[in-house]
């Protein structure tokens, strides 16, 4: 595995959400022997070594050694943590990840960057046609569009898009530059009962 890291980059990962259908944090959730998420933070580490936890417990991932990182806007979903993750880095790029995404890796997070050009973001676009927002990467010019948005109450992730002033290019799976699996997330506990992450 590679570890050449890409200096511009940070990274936050969404461990905040209320995990209803799960039943239970799908951070914590233990795959082949450990908690997802330190399976997660393992592997954004060959690009970065700038990574923010976005959760609003503080002390539920102290075992990461990570910092944790509030929302400014409470209750407004993952829109919040990137702005919050935005807020705290000094680095132009964000690769915002959800933390129930076992599949992601090194060479997906690569691609996004690779084919950033000079778009304002890339997220992953399923044969389907379905944005996964939760798994891109963004760079701070978005941060205004985000604030507005947040500020009015509208925290769709890819509302930010809607007013054609930020321009996002959608990474396709006909690309070759990940695998529809790759989007594969956990939701219920029939979910992670069935998974096979080989």
């Amino acid at each position: 595995m590679s570890l050449l890291r890409i200096p511009d980059l940070s990274a936050v990962i969404l461990a905040g959400g209320n995990s209803r259908r799960m039943g239970t944090d799908k951070a914590l959730l233990v795959l082949q022997g450990r908690p997802l998420i330190d399976t997660i933070v393992d592997r954004v580490r060959l690009l970065t070594d700038e990574i923010w936890i976005s959760a609003n417990d503080r002390f539920k991932y102290q075992f990461l050694g990570l910092p944790v990182i509030q929302d400014v806007y409470l209750g407004q979903g993952p829109l919040a943590g990137l702005h919050s993750g935005m807020r705290h880095t000094g680095r132009p790029l964000v690769l915002l990840l959800a933390c129930d995404l076992p599949r992601v890796g090194e060479r997906l997070f690569r691609n996004l960057v690779a084919n950033l050009g000079d778009s304002d973001a890339v997220i992953p676009r399923t044969a389907d046609g379905r944005f996964h927002p939760l798994c891109g990467l963004y760079r701070k010019t978005c941060l205004p569009a985000i604030e507005k948005n947040l500020f009015s109450g509208l925290n769709r992730m890819t509302g930010i898009f809607d007013e054609g002033s930020l321009r996002v290019r959608p990474l396709g799976p006909e690309e070759g530059m990940f695998q529809e699996s790759d989007m594969c997330n956990l939701n219920f506990p029939e979910d992670l009962e069935t998974f096979d992450i080989s």
